[in-house]
């Protein structure tokens, strides 16, 4: 019986193992067949001499099934095993096409913004190159700050020169409220505290993520542009980007100024220093369209040397001229940066005085008067002074028009003339006579 068991169990074995292996557990295959070699000697040692070949044929069929199976499995296994390779081949291969693809991507998405930024660029090179004023720049500037660095930057860009020399004032902003940046004494304060000067780059940390950038043209300052640093940015690009605008704005800026001096000479008288008649006859057009607008007023006040021809005569001319150049220097030191100083004619200037009250202007009026009244003109050995008869008149006091008020200023002056001279009159005296 148990010799019978034995020769079923030898007879199952192969197919066993190879249920239990196939396709790929080698190791189920190999126990397989260490138990074949078990059941086979037992097999052999059990049966009789007349059936021991029977049983050794047995034991040997069921090992080299066995066998069989278990190199089956081997060979699966290493196809399996050569397939699996091919599939990590293959998915490697798809790795990397990807990441190609994305860094191809990534270059073309490059290649877009430099090719945007350059188009801006351009474009506000070539557009700037018909701006003749600041007015004229400021949207072509802010066009191409919003295509270079995006519709929502966050910047200040300030010019200097535009009105004086060393003056700098905004000329475009964009969402810096409560920022460093936001004005230019603020910005000022500021690099003083971290430590840095208007004419180096700097990147700013806190309280927020911004760069500062001059644009200078050698030892020239001629703006400060001061941008905020967009979330996900690197500082330092952002710094070299910035860099790269100003660098293009420096041209621009230079033609501007070039263009603001050339107008600013034209309006200026070259004797006296002070703005010819022209530009305050345009001056005080202006001056009266804003007052009727706004409801207020201002004050126009009108000078004449005393004996002017006297001097001329007595002294010759090159002494008249010294006369009317000191006269247009003191009026340019004594009044306001807002008031407006001319040279209306001959030797008669005219002064206006922006929202000016009567008394304040008198009060003006007549330290001009005592002003000039104490220069000393030197000729030869002998000292001359020279005095100023000073009429005064207030829109729309005294007048509707501008024509009218400059009329009722010259009234006021020849009355002061007439008065006995080096002296100031307000035309309301005369209506009150």
């Amino acid at each position: 019986m148990n010799r019978e068991i034995l020769e079923a169990g030898a007879v199952l074995v192969p197919a066993a193992a190879l249920w239990l292996s196939y396709p790929r557990r080698a190791q189920a295959a190999a126990a397989a067949l260490a138990g074949a070699l078990a059941l086979g000697g037992a097999l052999v040692a059990l049966a009789p001499a007349s059936a021991r070949f029977d049983a050794i044929l047995a034991a040997a069929g069921a090992c080299l099934s066995t066998v069989l199976a278990w190199l089956l499995c081997r060979r699966r296994e290493a196809e399996h095993a050569a397939a699996f390779a091919r599939l990590e081949e293959i998915r490697a291969q798809r790795r990397r096409v990807g990441e190609e693809l994305a860094l191809l991507r990534e270059r073309g998405l490059s290649a877009e913004r430099e090719h945007r930024e350059t188009m801006a660029v351009y474009g506000m090179v070539k557009s700037l190159a018909e701006a003749l004023s600041w007015d004229d720049a400021r949207p072509r500037i802010e066009a191409a700050i919003e295509q270079y660095f995006g519709n929502g930057a966050e910047y200040a860009l300030y010019v200097s020169g535009l009105k004086g020399e060393g003056e700098v004032r905004p000329l475009t902003l964009r969402g810096l409220r409560g920022s460093p940046g936001s004005t230019w004494p603020t910005l000022g304060r500021f690099l003083q505290e971290q430590g840095a000067v208007a004419t180096a780059p700097r990147i700013f940390e806190r309280p927020e993520r911004a760069v500062g950038m001059p644009i200078r043209e050698g030892a020239e300052m001629l703006g400060y542009l001061y941008a905020r640093v967009p979330d996900g940015a690197s500082p330092q690009s952002w710094l070299a980007k910035t860099q790269a605008f100003a660098s293009e704005l420096i041209v621009a800026f230079k033609r501007v100024k070039l263009f603001q001096e050339m107008e600013r000479l034209s309006e200026i008288d070259g004797l006296t220093g002070v703005r010819r008649r022209g530009a305050f006859d345009r001056r005080l057009s202006e001056e009266a369209v804003r007052a009727k607008t706004f409801k207020t007023s201002f004050g126009l006040m009108l000078l004449d040397i005393d004996h002017f021809k006297s001097l001329n005569d007595k002294y010759g001319h090159p002494f008249g001229d010294q006369v009317l150049k000191r006269i247009g220097a003191v009026l340019g030191s004594t009044v306001y940066d807002t008031d407006f100083v001319a040279r209306y004619g001959g030797e008669e200037f005219v002064v206006l005085l922006p929202r000016a009250e009567p008394e304040g202007a008198r009060r003006k009026a007549e330290a001009i008067r005592a002003a000039i009244e104490a220069e000393v003109f030197s000729v030869g050995f002998e000292n001359v002074r020279a005095t100023v008869s000073i009429g005064l008149a207030y829109f729309p006091r005294d007048a509707a028009t501008p024509e009218e008020l400059v009329a009722q200023a010259d009234g006021a002056m020849y009355a002061a003339k007439s008065g006995g001279r080096n002296r100031v009159v307000d035309c309301e005296v005369l209506r009150s006579r």
